[in-house]
């Protein structure tokens, strides 16, 4: 994924100023989010935090928003709220050993993808199953409902050995 001039920035620099970035994204700028199912309406707000730790530029990430994913109950687009935070150490290679209370980050400090950070984050946040918040906002009530309803029809009417201990007592006497 080639990033934009803009998105890169030397967090190096921003770390030694202890400054903050907010990025407001939409799902077009999120390529992997819609490898993961994420539909349009989707979007996300971020503040990425910049710092140093034993000499090492540290990033601070929260980010919230809504993603639209398809329900796995109704198969109808749902929205699941995110909100994820995590302290990053921007490292060369994964050799390097991370201070504690960090989670690495691997990359070019001098050439970071804002966007890049920001939708791993999201990734992260995204749910196992995607789902409505409750039944009711659910496509998939009403037809469950009917299918159930249907199931108690068919229990009902179908008992093919009702009888069975009737007609065997019967016959051995």
């Amino acid at each position: 994924m080639s990033s934009a001039p803009a998105d890169l920035v030397n967090a190096v620099e921003l770390a030694g100023r202890s400054a903050t970035l907010e990025r407001r994204l939409s799902l077009r700028q999120m390529p992997r989010l819609v490898d993961a199912g994420a539909l349009e309406g989707t979007r996300a707000s971020a503040e990425l935090t910049f710092g140093e730790i034993e000499g090492r530029t540290t990033v601070e990430v929260q980010v919230s928003g809504e993603l639209v994913l398809t329900c796995q109950r109704c198969l109808r687009p749902c929205t699941c709220a995110v909100n994820e935070s995590a302290s990053l150490v921007v490292m060369a290679s994964d050799a390097d050993e991370v201070p504690g209370g960090f989670e690495p980050l691997l990359g070019d400090a001098e050439r970071l993808s804002v966007t890049e950070v920001i939708e791993e984050q999201l990734l992260l946040g995204l749910p196992l199953v995607p789902k409505h918040a409750t039944t009711a906002l659910c496509g998939a009530a009403p037809a469950a409902i009917a299918i159930s309803a249907t199931e108690a029809a068919a229990d009902e009417t179908q008992r093919p050995f009702a009888n069975l201990r009737k007609l065997l007592d019967e016959g051995s006497g």
